[in-house]
């Protein structure tokens, strides 16, 4: 827009000062100043608020991940909790002796409850506790 248009070099060179003095009367480099000026802040803004933006998702995922590894944690004393009660419990019965036969299973957690499978004195069985 700051430039002189072909048509006043090719076809009518008479026409360029007119042009020239339009182009004052109006202001037009003024203009086109403090358009690209208004676009700047404008696109400053903008960059800004994507920033925000970007941060605020960025702070809720963070967060989202921080409670995901506290519950991981929670879940994962609570399984040991519950397997150090049943290895008691177990270890209690016969009075804290284990004899020669004495072994004690594995405790797997599913949907329905802590699972356990022992065998105490040479006798096998199946329980399970009910969470």
């Amino acid at each position: 827009m700051l430039d002189t248009p072909k048509f006043f070099w090719d076809s009518e060179p008479t026409l360029h000062p007119l042009y020239q003095g339009v182009r004052e009367y109006l202001e037009i480099k003024p203009r086109i100043q403090v358009l690209n000026e208004r676009c700047r802040v404008f696109l400053d803004l903008a960059e800004i608020l994507s920033d925000q933006i970007a941060d605020v998702k960025m702070t809720r995922i963070t967060w989202i991940i921080i409670v995901l590894i506290i519950l991981s944690i929670l879940v994962t004393s609570t399984e040991v909790i519950l397997r150090f009660g049943i290895l008691a419990a177990s270890g209690g019965k016969e009075g804290g002796k284990s004899g020669a036969g004495d072994a004690v299973g594995v405790c797997n957690c599913s949907a329905g409850g802590l699972q356990g499978v022992w065998s105490v004195s040479g006798h096998s069985g199946v329980g399970g506790l009910e969470l």
